[in-house]
């Protein structure tokens, strides 16, 4: 990629210019012009256009930026279609984790976990791939990286003195105690399993199980604001003893969540909070754009008095934000100016001026009327509810101590009284508790979590008899593998190890250590892989190290890996290394560049060229249109494409 004949243009432009030359681009904007007239094109026709070039818009730069960096756009050499010998597209690929379960697999009711009784259960749960090599400190340059655990589920006793020939174990039973077992083991250096493997029970009973449930609402919020902590920290303050938490960041604009169990409505957003949003594509309501600015240093010889400075406003106001042209300096008969205007490319208006661009300000939202944002119902989700219990003495014998439960134990749960034993004066009291967690996913069997109510006066609660497994039930275990790709920071970007593989997972009855003959004739629980691995294709971080950072060298800009120099001198590479990214391929043949001394003995005339374009997924349908029509050429052998 290091070579003026393969080269990698990446943008997160979605559209093409429709007019203008490529002088004309917004910073990294991929254009397609007629070669003849440098005029943009957005779907070249046979014969006013017959070749094209492929520019990319740069941002102005100057020194200490790069010695010798020009502000020249870059661009490919002359295209004829008869000369494309490659045009192609590469969907972007969002990574996909591993889903193996044990015994029912959520279609086959033929598959359960059959256990006689008396039976001890026992399964080996391998992990493999590169987190595990993180783990144990191997690199995918060493060896590959395998983790076999062995479990043995505790299982109900079993009644000597009862005849139970035959009889299975309740598939819930085992289903349960499998999922336990998983969730309490820890690995090396006391992580926890579960942090690399999610378990949950997959069921399918004549008779419905579950504890008694109450709904709730999940409501969304989409704002455009920084996206950091102190964001997150303004939208929580308007609700308190809520929980936000922000599920999603695309561009500019966050998602932030909210679940609410009390049928209620979260009160519509206050925007006032965010005065200015810097960086944001399309400015909320009641917020007013102000396009990006280019920064440019004038200097001219004047008398440098208030009537130079009116003259110099006058002079550049066609072109430039005149309110925001100052005088910095005057001395030996020069002034400097320094100015914001609205063009990239600011000409002299007065013979003489000397015009030095120093850089960019992006575009911001300001708030010009108070607004607010409702928040959007979503998806129905459920809290779980569970009954404990507990035996007080009352010596008055009768009074009892209903009031003072349901003080102390306000906000945690409802308190009942039950049933009074005047015999001993001792009364039962019951407290419903809600689950600690909320369910949200309607694909698994929702796994709840409850927490035990502290005693009252040393007394204990225990839960109730409650049975919460159905009738009728095939059962199984459903083994996710974790998929964490971590955040990508583009100043410490080769400094820190990141995941590049994703966790696999293997299970069997069955020990997988092929010396050991005790689990030979042990009867396997059925195993399915419900969903394989994919790898993220397209991913913006692998983006820059495979194509980008690379072609970059070209244009004069290698890469900076010390963090400090890049802040310093504001190296920006201009890739969300987060997002995802389609890619075209174009490979064409072109005549060499003129200049070229090397000796053309036995070689051709001509070189092939190979451009990769990255377009944010689904943005590149312009580029795609653009293309298709001049492969559509007479003379041309290559077909149109659809990614």
């Amino acid at each position: 990629m290091a070579q003026n004949y393969k080269n990698a243009f990446l943008t997160n432009i979605i559209t093409l210019p429709s007019s203008g030359d490529t002088l004309t681009l917004g910073d990294s904007q991929i254009g397609v012009f007629n070669a003849t007239t440098y005029q943009a094109v957005l779907t070249p026709s046979y014969p006013s256009v017959t070749e094209i070039i492929i520019a990319q818009g740069r941002d102005a730069m100057t020194f200490p930026m790069g010695s010798g960096l020009t502000n020249e756009t870059p661009k490919s050499p002359r295209i004829a279609a008869q000369s494309i010998v490659k045009w192609e597209a590469k969907k972007s690929q969002r990574p996909q984790n591993m889903i193996v379960t044990l015994g029912f697999d959520g279609v086959d009711t033929s598959k359960t976990l059959s256990l006689p009784v008396d039976k001890d259960v026992k399964f080996f749960l391998t992990l493999s791939g590169q987190p595990m090599g993180n783990i144990f400190g191997a690199g995918s340059t060493t060896h590959y990286t395998t983790l076999t655990e062995e479990f043995t589920p505790i299982l109900p006793c079993v009644d000597d003195c009862a005849d139970n020939c035959g009889d299975l174990v309740d598939c819930n039973t085992i289903a349960d105690a499998i999922i336990d077992v998983v969730n309490k083991r820890k690995i090396v250096g006391g992580q926890e399993l579960s942090k690399y493997v999610k378990v949950s029970k997959v069921l399918s009973c004549e008779t419905p199980s579950g504890y008694p449930t109450t709904n709730c609402v999940k409501w969304t919020l989409e704002i455009c604001d920084l996206g950091n902590m102190s964001a997150l920290g303004q939208v929580q303050a308007q609700y308190p003893g809520a929980t936000i938490t922000r599920s999603a960041r695309v561009g500019s604009l966050s998602t932030y969540e909210l679940i609410l169990c009390d049928g209620s409505t979260p009160a519509d957003y206050d925007l006032s909070v965010t005065p200015v949003i810097p960086n944001c594509s399309t400015c909320p309501s009641g917020y007013t754009f102000t396009d990006e600015l280019y920064a440019y240093i004038v200097t001219r010889t004047d008398a440098g008095n208030l009537a130079a400075i009116n003259a110099f406003k006058l002079n550049y106001a066609a072109t430039t934000e005149e309110a925001t042209a100052i005088r910095l300096s005057y001395a030996l008969g020069t002034s400097t100016y320094q100015i914001f205007a609205t063009t990239s490319t600011l000409a002299a208006a007065v013979a003489g001026d000397v015009v030095t661009s120093i850089g960019t300000v992006q575009g911001i939202c300001t708030i010009d009327t108070a607004t607010t944002t409702p928040w959007t119902e979503g998806a129905t989700c459920t809290r779980a509810q569970k009954t404990f219990q507990i035996s007080l003495k009352d010596d008055a014998c009768g009074v009892g101590f209903l009031a003072e439960l349901e003080a102390a134990y306000e906000g945690i749960g409802t308190v009942s009284q039950g049933e009074t034993n005047s015999d001993n004066c001792t009364t039962i009291y019951y407290i419903v508790i809600d689950s600690d967690n909320i369910s949200c996913d309607t694909c698994n069997e929702p796994g709840y979590t409850f927490s035990v109510p502290q005693p009252f006066n040393q007394s204990i609660w225990t839960e109730t008899s409650m049975i919460v497994d159905g009738t009728g039930c095939v059962c199984g275990v459903k083994f996710e593998s974790a998929y964490v790709q971590r955040e990508r920071k583009e100043c410490y970007f080769t400094s820190v190890s990141y995941e590049v593989e994703p966790l696999f997972i293997s299970i069997s009855s069955k020990n997988p250590n092929d010396l050991d003959y005790s689990e030979l004739c042990h009867k396997d629980f059925p195993v399915t892989v419900v969903q394989g691995v994919k790898y993220a294709a397209g991913f913006g971080s692998s983006v820059v190290s495979e194509r980008v950072k690379q072609s970059n060298f070209y244009f004069n800009r290698p890469w900076k890996g010390d963090p400090a120099e890049r802040d310093a001198m504001g190296y920006e590479l201009g890739v969300n290394l987060q997002g995802y990214y389609d890619e075209y391929v174009l490979v064409f043949t072109a005549p060499m560049p003129e200049g070229n001394t090397m000796s053309q003995f036995g070689r051709s005339q001509l070189e092939q060229y190979e451009y990769h374009i990255y377009f944010p997924e689904g943005g590149g349908s312009a580029f795609e249109t653009a293309i298709n029509a001049f492969v559509s050429f007479p003379g041309s052998t290559i077909l149109p494409i659809t990614i």
